[in-house]
């Protein structure tokens, strides 16, 4: 399990983005078209369609969406990324210790329900994960307050508050025209904490095995 975890498991999130993306992109082509904001348009618009719309079995204007199987695939994609990304983040600091613990435990369990976000409590869930994410942060952010990694915590940092915006627009609808773009915005600078965070614990790890003793041989 160890070397499983060591050596395979760092590149799931990486790998899992990417596929992620290549999915989705054959759903958001196959998707009719329209928004909240112009629900007659034609075709995805990076600007005014969420991530989520391309899940929806009908569209804004009311036309059947045959994409929705495809787009879902692409969710549940990106959920199992996830979960994997949060049992693998706490190993980026140097122990092992109750906060850590708590990151993968809660970061886990945020995006277990975000697997939901496909469903007709859509809007639900997003409060749940919401809240769920931030208490895992929380863990998260006090380890990383003694971590040497800068460029990491402004990162991070930056990742936070664009989903504190993001979360706040959504819940209030104030400013919800620019949502859609802001969300896009948002997934880039998170997808560059996952792979980020992985890296560091790819090289973490070949560091650890490079230093390991060698069997002698006979």
């Amino acid at each position: 399990m160890n070397k499983f975890e060591n050596n395979y498991l760092p590149y799931f999130p990486i790998v899992g983005l990417a596929l992620y993306v290549l999915v989705f992109a054959f759903a958001a082509a196959d998707y009719p078209g329209g928004s909240f904001n112009y629900p007659n348009a034609i075709g995805y618009s990076f600007s005014h369609n969420f991530l989520c719309d391309v899940m929806h079995p009908i569209t804004p204007g009311g036309i059947t969406n045959h994409a929705r199987l495809l787009a879902i695939i692409s969710h549940l994609i990106l959920s199992l990324t996830m979960i994997s990304f949060f049992y693998v983040l706490p190993k980026i600091f140097p122990i092992k210790n109750r906060n850590t613990k708590l990151i993968a435990f809660f970061g886990v369990s945020t995006m277990t329900v975000f697997i939901f976000m496909y469903t007709d409590y859509h809007d639900e869930i997003v409060t749940i994960t919401g809240i769920l994410g931030t208490i895992a942060l929380i863990p998260f952010f006090i380890e990383l307050q003694n971590s040497n990694k800068k460029g990491l915590k402004k990162l991070v940092y930056l990742c936070y508050t664009l989903s504190i915006i993001v979360f706040f627009i959504f819940e209030t609808k104030i400013g919800f025209y620019y949502l859609p773009f802001l969300q896009k915005i948002t997934f880039g600078v998170d997808a560059w904490w996952v792979v980020w965070s992985c890296l560091i614990v790819i090289n973490k790890n070949k560091t650890a095995l490079a230093m390991a003793p060698q069997p002698a041989i006979k």
